[in-house]
């Protein structure tokens, strides 16, 4: 597994590239209609969707990014179904490895060391994550395209957020678990 992309704009462009992903121009709102249209065209295996405009906000929002498997399959850099299967096998192994039985098997540890050590994310002080900084005090989600996905929701919803907490004393591992998070009031 080789990778692919610089990063998640250098992937979004070759996905645009290949037809993979749509921008929607007109100001599409995170009430309800973005995820109406994004759900109409994930059930027809269409495109991500890159909305560039919301009455609410200026910022864009992607939707639909890893919404086929053929799109899941070029994120994480492989190049058919039968290639995501095998980086599949690969993060089992890494879960529960087996010793090596012999000097084939040793061989295939090493492999998988450097596959660990490929994915290893990169620190850095500078990048476009950091472009725009906004103070704690300054936080207002309501200026945010955070969607309100579906009419019996209590409101947006922050969706596949990472919860971490953590145990009682002496309990070393916190525990993670994925949760809608509701936006409050800011």
């Amino acid at each position: 597994m080789t990778q692919k992309y610089r990063d998640l704009r250098d992937f979004a462009g070759q996905l645009e590239r290949m037809g993979e992903l749509r921008r929607v121009a007109a100001a599409v709102s995170p009430k309800l209609e973005m995820t109406a249209l994004a759900d109409q065209v994930l059930r027809a295996e269409g495109p991500a969707l890159w909305f560039e405009r919301s009455p609410v906000a200026s910022m864009p929002v992607l939707a639909n990014l890893f919404g086929t498997p053929r799109r899941v399959a070029l994120g994480m850099g492989a190049d058919s179904l039968a290639d995501l299967r095998d980086i599949g096998h690969l993060l089992a192994s890494l879960k529960e490895p087996e010793p090596p039985k012999g000097l084939k098997d040793a061989g295939k540890l090493v492999q998988m060391a450097k596959a660990l050590w490929d994915m290893k994310p990169k620190r850095r002080r500078d990048g476009p994550c950091r472009e725009v900084v906004v103070d704690a005090d300054q936080i207002d989600l309501s200026t945010w395209p955070i969607q309100h996905c579906w009419p019996q929701d209590a409101g947006p919803l922050i969706t596949w957020g990472l919860v971490v907490t953590r145990g009682p004393q002496g309990v070393e591992r916190p525990a993670r678990g994925r949760t809608s998070a509701s936006t409050g009031n800011k």
